[in-house]
């Protein structure tokens, strides 16, 4: 199976969990969310998908989490002999069946490294599981939403 046909089918599954798996479930709160924990790189602070073989990370706009309706500055990076022209972001909601998805073009890649800056808006406070990919790379990573 192709890494593209690998990556439909692990989007494909996901999407019917999160339709038949939130049933009476209630949203998990951001107080109660473990979300991916960010590592400072010198003066950034970053967070790396899961797995580390992605080669996926995001620099944040700061310590402060996201805010539900407000524009997340999150700039991707991604090694450039795995990145494609475009990065797609999926993230759901734990304990609901609200999804938020959003599709980035890639900036002028610095050296080895693409570029995807990117204004992420959750909908709503909680937490939310997202995956991010884009050409042969794909990753995992919980952002807690206030």
């Amino acid at each position: 199976m192709t890494p593209r046909a690998i990556r439909g089918a692990a989007v494909l599954t996901a999407a019917a969990l999160l339709a038949g798996g939130a049933c009476g479930a209630r949203p998990v709160s951001p107080a109660d969310c473990q979300a991916t924990k960010p590592v400072q790189q010198g003066s950034l602070l970053e967070l790396q998908a899961d797995p580390a073989e992605s080669s996926i990370r995001g620099v944040l706009p700061g310590a402060d989490p996201a805010k539900a309706g407000q524009p997340y500055a999150v700039r991707w990076l991604v090694d450039a002999r795995k990145a494609g022209g475009e990065l797609k972001f999926q993230a759901a909601r734990e304990g609901s069946s609200q999804v938020y998805r959003e599709t980035f073009a890639a900036a002028p890649a610095t050296g080895q490294v693409a570029q995807f800056p990117t204004e992420l808006v959750f909908p709503a406070s909680g937490c939310w599981d997202a995956d991010v990919f884009t050409g042969t790379a794909a990753g995992s990573l919980t952002f807690r939403v206030a």
